[in-house]
């Protein structure tokens, strides 16, 4: 059961990665750093497991939030646009703060890492998965 989760996770961030090559830019516009909005452009480079990347944050269950970068061009730690993917999933607590309407989207957005860390401590956000690496650059 994991393991088809763990599947359709992968291949639904595929098709997102797809749509940033299609589209010119992440869906809705942004990846999220430093409470700073970033496009990027899409490229085919896919990395295995070694060398150092940055996490990049992708929302499981909540419309209307946009990924989230934890560096960006300038920071001493970026990394080139090379990227892990973490799939993060609002918990039940979560959802009742940032969709607080129950209208599926969320009612403000995660926009640095550091929030993303502050909600993970709240008990709001949990990591359900591990996608694919890849290259990116964030375009300010």
């Amino acid at each position: 059961m994991k393991r088809s989760i763990l599947l359709i996770l992968v291949l639904s961030f595929s098709l997102v990665a797809a749509s940033f090559v299609s589209a010119g830019g992440p869906p809705g516009g942004a990846i999220w750093a430093d409470g700073h909005a970033y496009k990027t452009i899409g490229t085919p480079a896919n990395f295995p497991d070694k060398g150092p990347k940055d996490g990049i944050y992708v929302f499981d269950n909540l419309e209307g939030q946009n990924p989230v970068a934890e560096s960006k061009p300038g920071d001493k730690d970026y990394n080139g646009g090379r990227w892990q993917v973490y799939v993060l999933a609002f918990t039940e607590e979560g959802l009742a703060i940032h969709d607080a309407n129950n209208d599926g989207a969320a009612d403000f957005e995660l926009m640095s890492w550091e929030d993303v860390q502050t909600h993970i401590g709240l008990g709001h956000l949990e990591q359900v998965a591990v996608g694919p690496s890849f290259e990116c650059p964030l375009i300010k």
